[in-house]
């Protein structure tokens, strides 16, 4: 997701660069020199920085509201800010008092997905700031035991996942090549033969894998089968009733929000919670890992806001996974946000896995 910053920044530009990001966040407002002589942990003088500040502006990282004002980061700023230091953030201990709020999420039950999402969406919001929206999933986590496909009517299918949980998962889909009956049992067959043991997602990646292999009618059958799993990946995904959103009233407070025309499209793009799933979606892989940040316009979904998006994705013991976004103003604590939430994430890691 990085954008390419065509330069190295020596270790002066990099510190006064640091400093003007990090007393921009705690000041709200643009950083003079004066204000970066007072924070910079090495002596220099007003002039000296006045010079790396244009430095840096020429170069794309800083930008200056007015003409008589102090600069502001650019989103390429935020960018060489959290690539050059993302490892000392995510390694950040929270503090004694955040630790407290966040492993309250370390006790919580978790055999209903929904309110567990709930609950640690609210309090992800309020302990490390900005809105979170998760998308609680249970198919990524299971895997096939048997698949079977039902004629419903002349188009359609119901598509049935008997799962090694013993769950039972049903989809409706299109009948777009109008098989029979018989046609369908043996289309069912030969996916539990083929894929059990799977999930969905590697169910997926070996019908990729295996449409290059193979004599004509089984690459067609891959196909149509390849076809059948994408459609419910995406029902299983976009379903709006699944999304949970939580502190937004934050972000309504925040000086980027002043304008009530940018605060009325801010809503608005919260209230299209299929947009919100895909977004979610389409870092969930990744976010399994290590926690992802997206800045401003790298956001094919809420790109136009200019926020940063950091996502996250846990699995909870038997139950699913959770994939959680804290959605904030590019101007926010890095280091807090992503060491809160990446210690949280390795914690409920380890329980799961002990």
């Amino acid at each position: 997701m990085s954008q390419e910053i065509p330069l190295s920044l020596s270790a002066r530009r990099e510190s006064i660069l640091r400093t003007l990001i990090e007393t921009y966040y705690r000041e709200k407002e643009p950083v003079g020199s004066k204000l970066i002589a007072e924070r910079h942990t090495e002596p220099l003088s007003s002039a000296t920085i006045r010079t790396v500040l244009s430095d840096l502006e020429h170069d794309s990282l800083l930008t200056q509201p007015h003409t008589s004002a102090g600069r502001i980061p650019t989103e390429k700023a935020y960018r060489y800010y959290v690539d050059r230091w993302l490892d000392e953030f995510v390694a950040k201990r929270p503090s004694l008092s955040t630790k407290q709020d966040l492993e309250a999420l370390l006790q919580m039950p978790e055999i209903d997905l929904e309110p567990w999402a709930q609950r640690a969406s609210r309090i992800l919001s309020e302990v490390l700031g900005g809105v979170c929206v998760a998308l609680p999933s249970r198919m990524v986590l299971s895997t096939l035991v048997k698949l079977e496909f039902v004629p419903l009517g002349t188009d359609k299918i119901v598509a049935i996942w008997v799962d090694n949980q013993g769950d039972v998962e049903h989809r409706v889909i299109e009948n777009q090549w109008h098989y029979a009956p018989h046609q369908l049992i043996e289309m069912g067959n030969f996916a539990t033969t083929h894929f059990r043991g799977l999930t969905l997602a590697e169910m997926q990646k070996k019908m990729m894998e295996g449409i290059g292999e193979g004599v004509h009618e089984v690459k067609a059958l891959l196909a149509q089968l390849q076809v059948i799993a994408r459609d419910w990946d995406q029902q299983s995904h976009t379903n709006p009733s699944t999304v949970v959103i939580q502190g937004l009233s934050q972000l309504t407070h925040l000086p980027e929000f002043e304008d009530l025309d940018r605060l009325k499209h801010l809503v608005e793009n919260f209230e299209e919670q299929s947009r919100l799933a895909h977004l979610l979606n389409a870092f969930a892989e990744k976010a399994s890992k290590d926690t992802q940040v997206i800045l401003g316009s790298e956001n094919p979904y809420l790109g136009n806001l200019g926020l940063t998006t950091t996502v996250r994705r846990v699995q909870l013991d038997k139950s699913g996974y959770v994939t959680l976004a804290l959605i904030a103003p590019m101007r926010m604590d890095y280091p807090h946000v992503l060491g809160g939430l990446s210690w949280w994430a390795k914690e409920i890691s380890n329980r799961s896995h002990s």
